[in-house]
C-alpha cells in the first residue's frame, strides 16, 4: 500500500475511535484525543502510526522491526503544574500531545499478556473492535485511575519507578506537592530520588529540579 493509502485506513480506525470517544468527552486533534478531567487533568489517547524506514534500514526481529503499516494506541495523562516544570509548556495548553504527559502506557502493556501491540492499518474492521474493546477494558480505567492529583498521590506513593514511559513518580509528586506548599513533603521525596544511582548524572538532575522548585537538597556527605 502506498503511504496516502496506510494514511487513508488510519484515518478510517481514527473517525471510529473518535465516534466512540466524542460522547466519552474526549475532542480530537490530528491523532490524537484529550479530555479535561474534573481536576484539570487532561487524559490523552493517541494513534502512532508505524515509521517508514530509509531503503536499506536493517531489520532484526525482535530488535528492530519493521512497522510500516502498522499503528499502536499511547495514553497519558497530563498535569499542567508538572509539564510546565518538566517540558516548559504552558499551564493552560490548549491540546496536549502524550509526550508531555508524566503519566504514560502503550494500551497493550495494560492487558493480562502486558505486552506491546500493533495493529496492522489496513484490516479496518479486524481491528476497529479489537482497538475499542481494549480502550473499554484497559485504556479509560487506566486514565482513571490518575483522573486526580490526590488519585496520582495515592496511586504512586511508594513506587520509585514508573512502569510506562513517563516520568520518576517521585519528582512528579514532589511538584504537584510544592504547587500545594507542602515543601517539606516534596524535598522528602527529592531527597530519596537522588540516592537512585542507575544513571550517574540522575542524581544531579534531580537535585537541580529540586533547587528550581524551591525546596534544595542538602550536600550528600
Amino acid at each position: 500500500m502506498t503511504k496516502s493509502s496506510q494514511a487513508a485506513k488510519v484515518d478510517e480506525i481514527q473517525a471510529a475511535l473518535h465516534a466512540w470517544l466524542k460522547p466519552k468527552g474526549f475532542r480530537k486533534q490530528g491523532r490524537t484525543f484529550n479530555r479535561t478531567t474534573d481536576d484539570g487533568l487532561v487524559q490523552v489517547i493517541n494513534i502512532q502510526m508505524g515509521a517508514s524506514d530509509p531503503p536499506g534500514t536493517v531489520y532484526i526481529p525482535g530488535l528492530r522491526e519493521n512497522l510500516y503499516g502498522w499503528f499502536t494506541v499511547n495514553l497519558g495523562v497530563y498535569v499542567p503544574e508538572v509539564g510546565k516544570v518538566l517540558h516548559g509548556s504552558e499551564e493552560a495548553m490548549r491540546f496536549v500531545n502524550e509526550a508531555h504527559c508524566c503519566v504514560r502506557s502503550r494500551l497493550g502493556n495494560l492487558a493480562p499478556e502486558h505486552q506491546e501491540l500493533w495493529w496492522r492499518n489496513e484490516r479496518v474492521a479486524e481491528v476497529v473492535p479489537d482497538v475499542l474493546a481494549r480502550l473499554e477494558r484497559d485504556g479509560l480505567p487506566f486514565l482513571d485511575r490518575f483522573a486526580s492529583r490526590d488519585a496520582l498521590l495515592r496511586e504512586w506513593k511508594g513506587k520509585s519507578r514508573n512502569e510506562g514511559a513517563g516520568n520518576p513518580p517521585r519528582i512528579v509528586m514532589a511538584i504537584i506537592l510544592v504547587e500545594r506548599g507542602q515543601k517539606d513533603a516534596a524535598r522528602e521525596l527529592l531527597s530519596q530520588q537522588a540516592m537512585e544511582t542507575q544513571n550517574a548524572g540522575h542524581p544531579a538532575y534531580v537535585r537541580s529540579q529540586a533547587t528550581r522548585l524551591g525546596v534544595p537538597l542538602e550536600d550528600a556527605g
